[in-house]
């Protein structure tokens, strides 16, 4: 990680893609990495909280319910998940994404690899045999998406395990979404409104 990393969306960055913190960033600041692990505990503590929620007697339902929607966040993803062990690869150039997404799929039990850039992804991808892969388009811009894609695409063929591919991406123009499934995509789940929710359910629908 670099030593300052820019946030010029302020608030809004975490909550349209977390939902989970409601603390503010000033639009603009400057932060260090050290506030931004700040930013990452809190939302992991959020989905601790909840996980703990979940696990509490039927008889306190109504106490459950009263939790505020953005917090019901990894309930709605345990509901949403099949139960068998399984191993994922999250492809997000965003580090605060693979580390949002690797806390719920972990604590849905699967078994989960992050990476950052291409390069790095396919050879992740060589290396071990994976069930699921859920990628962002934009890794940074859409043709090295396009690009990876292929790629793993070609590389699960010479593979026994079938791996599902799925896309992600802030992108909601018809011909990214159109092009992805060309390629292979099982799905494609825009970024946008209660995303992760779609994420979920889009990987349910797979048998994933």
């Amino acid at each position: 990680m670099t030593d300052k990393v820019n946030i010029d969306l302020g608030e809004d960055f975490l909550k349209k893609f977390f939902g989970l913190t409601e603390q503010s960033i000033p639009e603009g600041q400057e932060i260090t990495p050290a506030i931004m692990k700040t930013q990452l505990d809190k939302i992991e503590e959020k989905l601790m909280q909840t996980k703990q929620k979940s696990e509490v007697p039927a008889s306190s339902s109504q106490e459950k319910s009263s939790l505020s929607s953005n917090v019901n966040y990894e309930s709605s993803v345990e509901n949403n998940l099949n139960s068998d062990i399984k191993n994922i690869l999250i492809i997000d150039d965003l580090g605060v994404i693979t580390y949002q997404l690797g806390i719920a799929f972990k604590q849905c039990g699967y078994e989960v690899t992050t990476s950052k850039e291409i390069y790095d992804a396919i050879e992740k991808f060589k290396k071990q045999s994976f069930d699921l892969v859920v990628m962002d388009l934009f890794i940074p811009t859409e043709r090295e998406g396009l690009i990876l894609l292929e790629e793993l695409k070609k590389i699960t063929l010479n593979k026994t395990k079938h791996t599902k591919i799925g896309i992600m991406s802030a992108s909601t123009q018809k011909e990214h979404k159109q092009l992805c499934k060309m390629k292979g995509a099982e799905f494609y789940v825009e970024k946008v409104d209660n995303w992760q929710k779609k994420l979920f359910e889009a990987i349910k629908a797979t048998g994933a």
